[in-house]
């Protein structure tokens, strides 16, 4: 009995510790006397990328590019992805991107892109995004929706490409946009 009682005291201060809240700071009113508060919890579970480590779009090839999410992580916002493949999405300007083709038993050209546009592109959408950290704007079409945002050196460029495209790929382009620029510098 004394071994569940360890296990289980052992359990119970490691998921305190996983209780979010992060430090506590200690303010002082009016009266002099200290309190404790903790700042609320982070709205997202994934830890944002310190700015100091973000990578410079700019500078990425299109390799690497790939790996700045994982097809798991596109799979709740979008669809079912197979593994990204660099490309070479356009000459002139030069884009450099990596598709993420969507899994067997979906329509061959189901796809999600990440690529780095020239810089300023940003504004190249229709419908400006407001509720974005950076300059962004989106656009959609029959069968695509395409995010762009500033960042520094670049614009991301994110599409959702669907066969009918409507709100739900305008979002999940939105959403991947907000993922990818945790990793980014902008």
């Amino acid at each position: 009995m004394s071994r569940v009682s360890a296990c289980a005291g052992a359990l119970l201060v490691f998921l305190s510790g996983c209780g979010g809240g992060g430090s506590t700071d200690t303010d002082t009113d009016s009266t002099g006397t200290g309190r404790t508060s903790t700042p609320a919890p982070s709205s997202s579970a994934t830890p944002t990328t310190p700015t100091e480590q973000r990578d410079k779009l700019a500078e990425l090839s299109a390799e690497r590019m790939c790996s700045l999410v994982e097809p798991a992580e596109l799979r709740e916002p979008a669809f079912a992805v197979g593994n990204g493949q660099p490309e070479e999405v356009s000459f002139d300007p030069p884009v450099r991107g990596c598709r993420f083709p969507a899994e067997q038993g979906s329509e061959a050209d189901d796809s999600v892109l990440l690529a780095a546009q020239p810089d300023g592109f940003d504004q190249l959408g229709g419908e400006r995004l407001s509720d974005f950290p950076v300059a962004a704007s989106g656009t959609s079409y029959a069968n695509d929706c395409t995010v762009y945002s500033d960042v520094t050196g670049a614009t991301l460029q994110v599409v959702v490409s669907e066969q009918e495209a409507g709100t739900e790929q305008c979002e999940a382009a939105e959403r991947i946009s907000r993922l990818v620029l945790d990793s980014v510098a902008h």
